[in-house]
């Protein structure tokens, strides 16, 4: 099983938006570790990790990759799993969102 880090651009409007891997099931902004970022890196990657370790307790191989924004401070950073994985991760990572949305503050499902 191939993880393929292929992307495709996502519109958020006539000329904004952001790659995003074809086969991505969680993702989360990333703007740095200033003081005044809005999306720290270091809660992108605990919660990123969060989302890599329900993945790996369920015997689904993964990668990490990211993608630019039209933002200049800010990328998206992805977990991203072979394509005939994509139904279950999604399902694993959705429910997990879902169940931790309170207190989860970067993470989201694709």
């Amino acid at each position: 099983m191939t993880i393929s880090l292929k992307k495709r651009w996502v519109a958020s409007d006539g000329w904004r938006g952001r790659e995003v891997p074809v086969n991505a099931v969680a993702g989360a902004a990333d703007t740095g570790s200033w003081d005044d970022s809005p999306c720290p890196s270091n809660v992108a990657t605990a919660e990123l990790n969060e989302a890599k370790g329900i993945l790996k307790k369920a015997g689904i191989r993964y990668r990490t990759t990211w993608g630019t924004t039209s933002n200049i401070f800010c990328i998206h950073r992805y977990v991203v799993v072979a394509e005939e994985d994509v139904p279950q991760a999604s399902q694993l990572v959705a429910e997990f969102v879902r169940q931790q949305r309170e207190r989860l503050y970067l993470l989201y499902a694709l």
